[in-house]
């Protein structure tokens, strides 16, 4: 009698055990779809914001890649400039409290976007885009991100005007300064006090070629021929070194003749552009240095032409570096 008790004692407390597991059970399904409830309301509001996202930019792509009016010649080519010219606007730094949820939705607002498109501009390491605009508009938003704690830059974005760099074929680094020289032998010195960055990475560039192909079918026993087009990608990865100061963009890549290390000369352009690096830092102690590009040879910014990401962060950071936002 005693083991009977013992078995039914122990059955009855497995049946409160299975009891218990479940309405454990039910209590989990329950959260579950709620769970799923909420994630398919975040999933179409997001899927709504990013549509809107999607038709902001392709707004902009084409108000960029609208023809300018045809100036007549009562009409300056400056004026035509000067309504074409935008501004990139941008986050140097994070505040002090960090990029908090109000910190995203103080942006969101400023900017007049939804948070989600703050935190798809922010998903890159800083600077990183937060609009562009024309030129006065894009002043008016630093000087309310400013006055909100956010350490913004602007950064002019006119390809009317663009900045001319020096393609380095040789140089020297002399006693006060660098001096380069371009493929033409035209010479460009700067003084080591005026660099203030160097930016070292790679490039991706993606080539396509056409070409004409002939296909053979058969055709009643016959070969029939074909001709057909076919695009040929081929992609090159360029090393380089940017050296920026004030007026004064260079730009040191295979091309280099790299005499101009003297014993420092090894055999690979990867390690000269790493030597050239540390002797500009050494007799410029004062300079900023980002190797960001060296692991990331394809970089795509908001709101730019993804050809020249790399190019204007570095100017961004130039910006940022000229104002104290950056060390």
């Amino acid at each position: 009698m005693s083991e009977t008790r013992e078995l039914r004692a122990r059955l009855e407390e497995t049946q409160a055990e299975l009891r218990r597991t479940r309405d454990h059970l039910e209590k989990l399904r329950a959260h579950q779809a709620r769970e799923r409830q909420f994630l398919q309301q975040e999933l179409e509001q997001a899927r709504h914001e990013v549509s809107g996202l999607r038709g902001r930019l392709e707004a902009l792509e084409r108000f960029e890649n609208e023809p300018s009016p045809s100036s007549d010649e009562n009409q300056p080519e400056p004026v035509a400039v000067e309504r074409s010219a935008t501004a990139l606007v941008a986050l140097a730094r994070s505040p002090e409290t960090g990029l908090t949820p109000l910190a995203i939705s103080t942006l969101a607002r400023l900017l007049n976007v939804a948070p989600v498109d703050v935190r798809l501009r922010l998903a890159s390491p800083l600077p990183a885009a937060l609009a562009r605009l024309p030129l006065a508009q894009a002043e008016e938003l630093r000087v309310s991100l400013r006055e909100e704690g956010f350490l913004a830059v602007i950064h002019e974005v006119s390809p009317a005007l663009p900045r001319k760099w020096v393609r380095v074929k040789r140089f020297a680094l002399e006693e006060e300064g660098l001096r380069v020289e371009n493929p033409n032998r035209e010479s460009f010195p700067v003084r080591y006090a005026e660099l203030r960055l160097l930016m070292r990475g790679r490039r991706t560039t993606t080539h396509v070629e056409t070409k004409q192909e002939v296909d053979y079918e058969v055709h009643q026993q016959r070969y029939r021929r074909t001709p057909k087009e076919v695009e040929e990608k081929r992609q090159t990865v360029e090393n380089f070194l940017w050296v920026m100061g004030k007026g004064f963009r260079a730009i040191f890549n295979e091309s280099t003749q790299f005499t101009g290390l003297g014993a420092l000369r090894t055999f690979t352009v990867h390690e000269n552009l790493q030597r050239l690096m540390a002797e500009l830092h050494q007799r410029a102690p004062h300079v900023a240095r980002d190797e960001r590009f060296v692991q990331q040879s394809r970089f795509v910014m908001p709101l730019v032409d993804p050809g020249r990401g790399q190019e204007l962060l570095a100017e961004v950071l130039l910006q940022a570096v000229e104002e104290g936002l950056w060390s």
